[in-house]
C-alpha cells in the first residue's frame, strides 16, 4: 500500500511538474496547492475545487486566494464553521442548506478577505495585511489570544502556500 501512495504521489508530483512548465496552471497555481495540502497530510484536498469556486465568485485570486486557504488550514472548522464564520447571515443560509455549507463559508470568508483587502489599501497599507485582516475577522477585542493564534496560523499557511507556490512555478 505504501508503495502505491508513493508511485501515486510521484505521478502526481511529475504531472504538476509538466503542468507547471507548460503553463497549465492558472495563478493561483492550483497545482502547487494540491501538492501542498498533500505534503502537509491534508485531507480537505476534496474541497478545493468548492473553495476555488467560492473564490472565483469573490474575485479572490492570487495571494489572496493562498490567505483564504490558510485560513481554511487555522480555522480547520467542522461541518459549518469550516472557515470560522459566525456572522447570523451566514449560519442562517447554512441552516437552509446545510449541504452547502463549505461554499457558504468559504463564500463569506473570500468576501471578508477581499473587503479587507479594499480596506487595507484605502486606508495606505498600514503594516502587514494578515494583522490587518485579523483586527476584523478575529477582533482582539473578542478574544486577543485568539486574535494572536490566528494571525500566527494563517501566516504560517500563507508562507507555506507561497513558498510552495515560488518552488514550483
Amino acid at each position: 500500500m505504501r508503495i502505491l501512495n508513493a508511485i501515486r504521489c510521484t505521478i502526481f508530483a511529475i504531472l504538476a511538474g509538466f503542468a507547471a512548465l507548460f503553463g497549465f496552471m492558472d495563478e493561483c497555481c492550483d497545482g502547487a496547492v494540491k501538492m501542498e495540502y498533500r505534503r502537509i497530510g491534508d485531507k480537505l484536498l476534496q474541497e478545493l475545487p468548492v473553495i476555488k469556486r467560492a473564490a472565483e465568485r469573490n474575485n479572490c485570486r492570487g495571494d489572496d486566494f493562498l490567505i483564504l486557504l490558510a485560513i481554511r488550514k487555522a480555522e480547520n472548522g467542522r461541518p459549518g464553521r469550516e472557515f470560522g464564520i459566525l456572522n447570523p447571515d451566514c449560519l442562517e443560509q447554512i441552516a437552509k442548506r446545510p449541504q452547502s455549507s463549505l461554499d457558504i463559508q468559504a463564500g463569506w470568508a473570500a468576501a471578508t478577505v477581499i473587503n479587507n483587502r479594499r480596506r487595507w489599501l484605502d486606508a495606505s497599507r498600514p503594516g502587514d495585511f494578515i494583522e490587518f485582516l485579523a483586527e476584523r475577522y478575529c477582533p482582539p477585542s473578542i478574544d486577543s489570544e485568539g486574535n494572536e493564534n490566528w494571525k500566527r496560523n494563517v501566516r504560517y499557511f500563507y508562507a507555506r502556500f507561497k513558498g510552495f507556490k515560488k518552488e514550483n512555478t
